[in-house]
């Protein structure tokens, strides 16, 4: 679902009457403050996006050639102007913005023209538009700006290449050499006590490990010689299921089959923590979480179809229940949100409700026989999400419809396409996904391309960043993909 952001930002505080105009322009051209009240206020609203860089251009409307500029501050939604002396009773004014900065590409103008009073204060309000639908700064190039794919946080003109199957830098090269040097899938040591159900990566080259047996968690660090230091824990007790960790200081936060919730630090000598929510026994199956304004949220969600919020350190509560087994969660931010499972008729999807009312039921495309559930979700950006499930289902969620994609191949003859138990996105051209034929497999937005074909039995698939994956198996092993430690 394409997004329209109206972005109100604060407000510069400018009103006055002019005592001196020409003592007035010497000290601050054209400027006005509280004690020196603007002729003209402009009120700006940003749709789409957040400008880098906002200028205010105002030209006589008798003569072309009478112009200034302003800068608007950063940050505010208002400001104004002191019409020159000389100048006619009408101007032209025109706001300006840049993607990222001054230096930026100019991707939206607005004008209006004012008639300025002898006295008072004339306001305008102008509405500057462009599409910046992943959020990270560039613009569409839809819109005027640079970033070649605004499905993307991967991609944009200022993003270091990367080996990830994507053209990061928008050059038109995908991985040129020598990025994808030295870059395998490599593997934790094993531990013989573990069956590791998730993981849980949250900075570069560190993800927590999380067992469903002996009460095992591992925090596992990527070192520079190319191996793993894995630091074993035994004392979150609980069958756990699914878990996420905290970017800023690696907390880890997981769920269990038995429907509990819980929590760790990094520090060995804190104890981990069981929350007192009641869950009736009813299995955790995903997790998600958002750090933001300096507060932690999660989202959860369990079999019995209840959908839980918990703003840690608070205890979990249970904010909505719909008539499903939920499989996955997903989403950039609270408003993003998606989760999917099965009625036990077919697969459903349901996504956030931007008002604070009832989760809202998506309309699905028709599903085959046998392909009963979605088991995974995936948001990539406001506009772009994927979802994988039974039978080789696999759906994307563009402007807010999903469609069928093609399933991976199936190669038996009589046989039924693998079941995508997890997808992970970084844009159109790159989806990974974990199968239930032990297969880890890449969809290049055409067709399907073998990644890792494995023999231990993989459990999950996560990624915080386009070039570094995660795995973990049955008998306790993490697998990881991407740069060295030191890069």
């Amino acid at each position: 679902m394409k997004r329209a952001v109206a972005v109100g930002l604060g407000l510069l505080c400018i009103t006055c009457t002019v005592p001196d105009i020409d003592e007035l322009e010497a000290e601050r051209p054209s400027g006005c403050d509280a004690s020196h009240p603007c002729h003209v206020q402009v009120r700006l609203t940003y749709d789409g996006f957040r400008p880098g860089c906002v200028t205010l251009r105002v030209a006589d409307a008798e003569d072309a050639s009478r112009t200034f500029e302003l800068s608007v501050p950063e940050g505010a939604g208002e400001t104004g102007f002191v019409r020159r002396s000389g100048w006619s009773d009408t101007v032209k004014v025109t706001a300006s913005a840049r993607e990222r900065s001054c230096a930026g590409q100019e991707v939206a103008t607005a004008s209006t023209q004012v008639e300025v009073p002898e006295e008072d204060t004339a306001s305008v309000a102008l509405t500057l538009s462009a599409l910046d639908e992943d959020g990270d700064g560039y613009v569409s190039t839809a819109t005027r700006g640079t970033d070649c794919d605004d499905h993307s946080v991967s991609i944009s003109p200022g993003v270091e290449e990367r080996c990830d199957f994507l053209d990061n830098n928008c050059d038109g090269r995908q991985d040129p050499v020598p990025v994808c040097e030295g870059i395998e899938w490599r593997t934790t040591e094993r531990l013989p006590l573990a069956t590791f159900r998730d993981v849980a990566p949250h900075a570069r080259g560190q993800a927590w490990l999380v067992s469903d047996n002996n009460d095992v968690l591992a925090h596992v660090r990527r070192q520079t010689d190319g191996g793993f230091d894995v630091q074993p824990f035994t004392d979150c007790h609980g069958a756990w299921s699914t878990a996420w960790a905290r970017p800023s200081d690696g907390r880890v936060f997981m769920g269990s089959w038995m429907g509990q919730l819980a929590t760790r630090s990094l520090v060995a000598e804190e104890p981990c923590t069981l929350t007192s929510f009641d869950g009736g026994g009813a299995a955790i199956q995903d997790l998600v979480g958002f750090e933001a304004d300096g507060g932690t949220t999660l989202y959860a969600v369990s079999e019995t179809g209840d959908i839980l919020r918990w703003d840690y350190p608070a205890e979990p509560q249970r904010v909505e229940h719909v008539d499903a087994d939920l499989r996955s969660i997903h989403g950039l931010d609270s408003r993003t949100l998606i989760t999917v499972g099965t009625n036990g008729k077919g697969p459903v999807a349901y996504h956030v409700n931007a008002d604070g009312g009832p989760w809202l039921r998506e309309p699905l495309p028709q599903a085959a026989s046998g392909q009963d559930a979605l088991q995974t979700v995936h948001v990539v950006a406001p506009g772009l999400a994927y979802a994988g499930g039974d039978q080789g289902l696999f759906l994307e969620r563009s402007a807010g419809t999903w469609s069928t994609k093609p399933p991976y191949p199936i190669y038996v003859d009589g046989g039924v396409a693998p079941d995508l138990l997890d997808v992970v996105s970084f844009g159109q051209g790159v989806v990974f996904a974990h199968l239930d034929s032990d297969d880890l497999v890449r969809f290049d937005g055409v067709a399907w391309q073998d990644f890792l074909f494995g023999t231990q039995g993989f459990t999950t698939l996560k990624g915080l960043t386009s070039d570094e994956l995660w795995s973990a198996t049955f008998d306790g092993t993490g697998f990881y993909w991407g740069p060295d430690a030191h890069e």
